[in-house]
């Protein structure tokens, strides 16, 4: 078969008729390339694309995208820093908190998801969550978990303030508890071993508590005990901030969609510790999961769409914004990053008010009736806080850089490449008149520690998201191409089929000569040489030459 590039040629030497039909043929060459771009590029292809998105990232059994969320091939990066309190005698009299920060401790973390049941009938996977931390001194920068800190004993001091918040008239109650099972203390600060307060954890001893209210205590710690504090034996328990966590499964278990149904909700959280919402604001709107567990997201992430994650240890989900273009080895992401905003001020943030009339102002989130103890979260070092809270203490250094919250998603593939999730714990302490060691306490927002999951995807993996990013730029390129050549071969054979039309409309005047022998009696010939009939000049038009039996040139030769 002769190619448009043959009928080009041929457009440029041809006769009027070849001309014709050969800018006919071009033209049927230039729609089929048009169609067949237009059609493959905007109907055939975002159908295969969705296809291999469903087939890729849905959560279903034996997916490529199901086995890396459930367990993660590689692990994240999972650093601690704890805050030293260098001041600690004055604070106990009133002095402003000054903190020293010490760290980075780094981790590795390994996550994984375990007893998954799946439910083919609501298109929903359902899993416990466990994460394995592996301290890794190389890459701590000198440390070893060994420092020796001064910091509160956070149990005792979450006791404290809890009961003045709550259950004020119990204050006496609770100072005897704390001095039966801690005996009596002369501090709320403790010189602590940083791998302690990490993951080893401080002892709270419960052997041989008898009085009244160390029991009432102990009882209560009991209760808890399961999922928050390490169990070393019966009535010896440990806490620390995450070794209750460490290689083991989660007590809550999540459920989530699967995507293969509507693939825009995959990884969309339904249910989690067995309920259809978050049961803790007493706020529709604030106890909604809207969005997914935080480790799967839908192919197709635009700058305008919000992107909203459930945090199940802060009881809220929390939406990432649209900020900016970044690269990542190479490749074109979105940035995204989160506030958590002021409920002081912001009405969709009343909900997370301990009342409506008492509320924390830009940059923290109270956590007490989320978990149970009176802690409050904001970014590393209080950056957005504020400044009625952060100018409280002494040694912070809020930079956006090293402590902000930002994901950089690959828009097409949904794919996070590079994220830094940041945290803070931070407890409010003041003056307790009825507490001995709290008399004259200072009042502020105390820092105790953060972390930091980051996550950099392996090469194998963004070399997949490029591969997939440069398979959809081709297809588009030559969409287009097919599309564009199409108009303009079109064009071509517009101009000549128009051309070779118009040269055949009319002739210019042609000379009819007699021929030898021919009559001419009236000599009846102008200057010109021009036929005259009657005086009449006589002109042949295509219509007559149609009608001859030979061919007449429709320009003098």
């Amino acid at each position: 078969m002769r190619g448009p590039m043959h009928v080009f040629g041929k457009l440029m030497n041809g006769t009027r008729d070849e001309k014709r039909e050969l800018a006919h043929k071009l033209g049927r060459y230039a729609i089929g390339m048009f169609l067949f771009g237009f059609i493959f590029g905007f109907i055939l292809f975002p159908v295969i694309l969705k296809i291999a998105f469903k087939k890729q990232v849905a959560l279903k059994p034996g997916g490529k995208v199901r086995g890396i969320w459930s367990k993660f091939p590689f692990p994240l990066d999972f650093k601690i820093y704890l805050f030293n309190v260098t001041n600690h005698e004055e604070v106990e009299k009133g002095a402003k908190p000054r903190v020293q920060q010490v760290g980075p401790y780094f981790f590795y973390e390994w996550h994984e998801k375990v007893d998954l049941v799946d439910r083919k009938e609501d298109d929903t996977v359902e899993y416990a969550v466990k994460n394995k931390f592996i301290f890794v001194p190389e890459m701590s920068e000198g440390l070893t978990g060994e420092e020796i800190l001064v910091m509160p004993h956070v149990f005792m001091l979450s006791a404290y303030m809890a009961t003045v918040r709550d259950m004020p008239h119990t204050l006496p109650i609770v100072q005897k508890a704390i001095n039966s099972v801690f005996k009596a203390p002369k501090s709320i600060f403790i010189k602590v071993r940083a791998m302690d307060m990490m993951f080893d954890g401080l002892p709270i001893d419960c052997r041989g508590v008898t009085d009244f209210a160390g029991n009432a205590l102990c009882s209560k710690v009991r209760e808890i005990a399961e999922g928050a504090l390490v169990i070393e034996e019966p009535d010896l328990f440990r806490f620390s901030l995450l070794g209750a966590k460490n290689n083991t499964a989660s007590l809550k278990r999540m459920r989530v969609l699967r995507g293969s149904k509507r693939l825009n909700d995959v990884g969309k959280v339904v249910e989690y510790d067995g309920k259809n919402n978050i049961s803790v604001w007493d706020d529709e709107r604030c106890d909604s999961f809207n969005g997914t567990d935080g480790y799967v997201f839908h192919p197709k992430l635009y700058e305008n769409e919000d992107i909203v994650s459930f945090a199940p240890d802060i009881c809220r989900s929390l939406s990432l914004t649209y900020r900016k273009k970044t690269k990542v080895k190479g490749l074109t992401t979105n940035r995204y990053s989160v506030e958590l905003g002021d409920a002081s001020t912001d009405p969709r943030l009343k909900c997370y008010c301990k009342t409506p009339d008492d509320c924390t102002k830009a940059g923290v989130m109270d956590l007490h009736k989320c978990v149970g103890v009176p802690l409050v979260i904001s970014l590393p070092h209080m950056l957005l806080v504020h400044d009625d809270y952060r100018k409280t203490v002494d040694g912070l250094k809020p930079t956006e850089e090293e402590h902000a919250i930002f994901v950089d998603f690959q828009g097409l593939a949904g794919a996070p490449l590079y994220a830094k999730k940041r945290l803070q714990f931070n407890m409010f302490v003041h003056p307790v008149e009825k507490v001995k060691i709290l008399k004259t306490f200072a009042t502020a927002l105390l820092p105790l520690a953060w972390v930091e999951e980051g996550v950099l995807l392996p090469k194998w993996m963004i070399r997949e998201v490029r591969m997939g990013q440069y398979s959809v730029k081709t297809v588009k390129f030559i969409k287009y191409f097919l599309m564009l050549g199409g108009m303009i071969l079109g064009g071509i054979a517009g101009f000549h089929y128009h051309q070779a039309g118009k040269n055949g409309t009319m002739v210019k005047k042609a000379k009819i000569l007699d021929s030898p022998g021919s009559d001419n009696k009236n000599g009846n010939y102008d200057n010109g040489g021009d036929k005259k009939t009657n005086g009449v000049e006589k002109k042949i038009s295509t219509i007559n030459a149609a009608t001859l039996p030979v061919r007449v040139p429709t320009s003098l030769d």
